[in-house]
């Protein structure tokens, strides 16, 4: 059994949670941000969600066609985790020839899977890098943000385990919506975006890059909050290290603040494999319990994700 001073070494010091402390150089150019995995404008009654992602160049370089199919995934994990139905795409793409052929070949089937419409598109077809960045706008009837956790609501961490691992970079993927039809995937986010709308989420946050560890310390650090969970009850294939799983890209997985339990078993009868992990509590301290056994992931007090201090 690995022990759990392993585990948070293993997670806090992933490149994917590490390189997000670049965001706060930005944001103080660029002003006041809630750090959230999109930004809403409301509009004749509607709540307009937008998200836009870029994927990494070693995972467009080792495989246009999943970067590119990727790149529609991740931006509607984004707004659907914030209560969107997603509605459309836009993107840019950088390369060769060959590569932009396979990048749209991905998309195309992206757009296929969770029935989007392209909105608009750009090429770079002379530039000396190969890229693709993306967005995608939903539309909300009730947003979910990812700033309003508060002391002592549950959290709930809900994923899609019918899938398996594909190395692709440094951003282990694992993909669980390649061998789905379009309609189960839709079945399961449908599943979400109603919890929000039933009003059974407090706050909500995509697990990404980061990793399990990262994207809650996220969503704490936006809601300034802490949390204790228990590294034994967050959901994980069979057979996969809790170390290894807490630095992979999970195709589907989400974070939840809720004050009801029913919550879980939603989440369940759609296909997720969901379960309550722990509490959000005021100490600003992020605590991973495993056995009897209970460490410090990160205190943001003086630590922060962003790097807003």
């Amino acid at each position: 059994m690995e022990g759990l001073s392993h585990i948070i070494n293993v997670a806090k010091n992933f490149k994917g949670l590490k390189r997000k402390v670049e965001i706060g150089e930005i944001t103080k150019i660029l002003g006041e941000h809630e750090y959230d995995d999109a930004g809403v404008i409301e509009f004749g009654g509607l709540n307009i969600v937008v998200s836009t992602d870029g994927i990494t160049e070693d995972l467009v370089k080792s495989d246009p066609w999943f970067a590119g199919y990727y790149s529609v995934l991740v931006n509607v994990n984004d707004v659907v985790v914030k209560g969107a139905r997603p509605m459309g795409y836009v993107n840019v793409m950088s390369g060769t020839l060959e590569t932009r052929r396979r990048m749209a070949e991905g998309i195309k089937a992206g757009l296929d899977k969770y029935g989007l419409k392209l909105l608009k598109g750009h090429t770079h077809p002379d530039s000396s890098y190969e890229a693709i960045d993306a967005a995608v706008v939903g539309i909300a009837k009730k947003v979910a943000k990812g700033s309003t956790a508060r002391p002592g609501d549950l959290i709930v961490m809900a994923l899609d385990l019918d899938g398996s691992f594909g190395v692709k970079g440094w951003v282990r993927c694992f993909d669980s919506t390649l061998r789905k039809t379009g309609t189960e995937l839709r079945v399961m986010l449908e599943s979400i975006v109603s919890a929000i709308e039933y009003g059974l989420v407090r706050a909500s946050r995509d697990i990404s890059a980061p990793g399990v560890l990262g994207s809650l310390a996220m969503l704490c650090e936006a809601s300034s909050v802490g949390a204790e969970v228990d590294a034994g009850r967050i959901p994980r294939p069979a057979g996969t290290n809790i170390s290894d799983w807490f630095i992979s890209y999970p195709a589907m997985g989400f974070i939840f603040a809720t004050d009801d339990g029913s919550l879980v078993e939603k989440l369940n009868r759609a296909g997720f494999s969901a379960s309550v992990v722990g509490k959000f509590d005021d100490t600003k301290k992020i605590k991973v319990r495993l056995g009897s056994e209970c460490r410090l992931f990160m205190d943001l007090s003086f630590e922060s994700v962003f790097g807003i201090r």
